[in-house]
């Protein structure tokens, strides 16, 4: 009995040392499973928390800011956007200069041009009566204010003294029209509600800028003080070079290197300014030149200076047509059929010359700066 009670003795002891080591090992599993867990979480919250630090150290100081009140806010967005303001104004006054310049108006009841120049403004403006009456446009008035070899200087001091020492010309489908004798700039400014107003400097100084500024931005703002239309857009004449034997060449040396000493100068005036739209009559003469049946009379002119009566007058018309009239009314120049000039009249515009004439004024609108290999096609 004794031995007996001695075995269960030793057994029940036996089975108490199995189950506390199971227990042990078991729970010695479950502790070291738990806390590698923990660290593979502590590090990764650790880790996640250093890379979150590391990015906002990266970008602001390490700050707890303080929560901003309503007024706060309100502040903020205001400043926000007075900067956004300024900083647009700023991109524009760098891309546009001066002035940021409207688009031509498109498809008008009327419109109503006003040329402010000299004897080249009649040049370029007094063949339009006659693309007007074939293409049957008659809502188109162009006013030409005129006073032979007038600066931009000139305009300006005019403006200032208001002196009556203009004469003003309109073109439309009735023709050429003399309105005044002797009028002021001041007055015919505010005559009517011009969509487009076109300037031009003296053609002596055209290749010069220094010309050019600071009185071409004073007549803009000149215009823009007395000016009856809500919104005007601005356009300059490029004008041409002289003839090869005309003696105030000297001041440029060639022909080509006037007409190049232009070119640079209508181009600083367009990033100068903003007047983006340019009329270049002198790139179509040069394109004209170019074509030996084109190149009559005294290379296109007829005093080495002043544009030839007939094709002279045809492709600058063609070249001011292409550059304003014909993007506001969307009219196509190839459908103007005009003969201009008796058989008898040196370079008159026929059948035979039409086409390339307009095909030297559309060219030099694809590229004001450029003498075109395409012109004589």
């Amino acid at each position: 009995m004794k031995r007996f009670l001695w075995i269960w003795v030793l057994t029940a002891l036996y089975i108490q040392g199995m189950a506390q080591t199971s227990k042990t090992t078991a729970t010695g599993k479950i502790v070291a499973v738990t806390k590698t867990t923990a660290a593979k979480t502590t590090t990764a919250t650790k880790t996640a928390t250093t890379k979150t630090t590391n990015n906002k150290t990266s970008k602001t100081p390490k700050t707890t800011p303080s929560k901003p009140t309503s007024g706060t806010i309100t502040n903020q967005a205001k400043a926000a956007a007075n900067a956004a303001v300024a900083k647009t104004a700023a991109a524009v006054q760098t891309s546009c200069g001066y002035l940021c310049n409207p688009p031509l108006p498109y498809m008008p009841a009327k419109l109503d041009i006003l040329f402010i120049g000299n004897s080249f403004s009649i040049d370029t403006s007094a063949a339009l009566p006659l693309i007007f009456n074939s293409l049957g446009i008659r809502n188109v008035n162009v006013y030409v204010l005129y006073k032979g070899g007038c600066s931009m200087k000139q305009h300006y001091e005019y403006y200032k003294s208001g002196e009556a020492v203009y004469e003003l010309y309109r073109y439309n489908i009735q023709g050429e029209q003399q309105l005044e004798k002797a009028t002021s700039i001041n007055d015919v400014m505010k005559r009517f509600s011009y969509d487009v107003v076109i300037f031009q400097q003296y053609s002596l100084d055209s290749g010069d800028f220094s010309s050019y500024e600071p009185y071409l931005a004073k007549l803009i703002q000149a215009y823009n003080i007395v000016k009856l239309s809500s919104r005007t857009t601005f356009a300059f004449n490029e004008t041409w070079a002289y003839a090869s034997n005309n003696k105030s060449l000297g001041k440029y040396k060639t022909q080509i290197d006037m007409w190049k000493s232009i070119c640079m100068s209508v181009k600083k005036m367009k990033s100068t300014t903003g007047i983006d739209i340019v009329i270049p009559c002198g790139t179509a003469l040069q394109n004209a030149r170019n074509v030996e049946s084109l190149n009559v009379d005294n290379e296109l002119t007829r005093d080495g200076l002043h544009i030839n009566l007939y094709a002279g007058r045809y492709l600058l018309a063609c070249t001011f047509f292409e550059s304003i009239i014909a993007p506001c009314l969307t009219r196509n120049l190839r459908d103007d059929m005009s003969n201009y000039g008796q058989s008898t009249d040196i370079g008159a515009v026929t059948n035979a010359n039409r086409t390339l004439l307009q095909n030297c004024a559309r060219l030099a609108v694809a590229n004001n700066y450029e003498i075109s290999e395409f012109a004589g096609q």
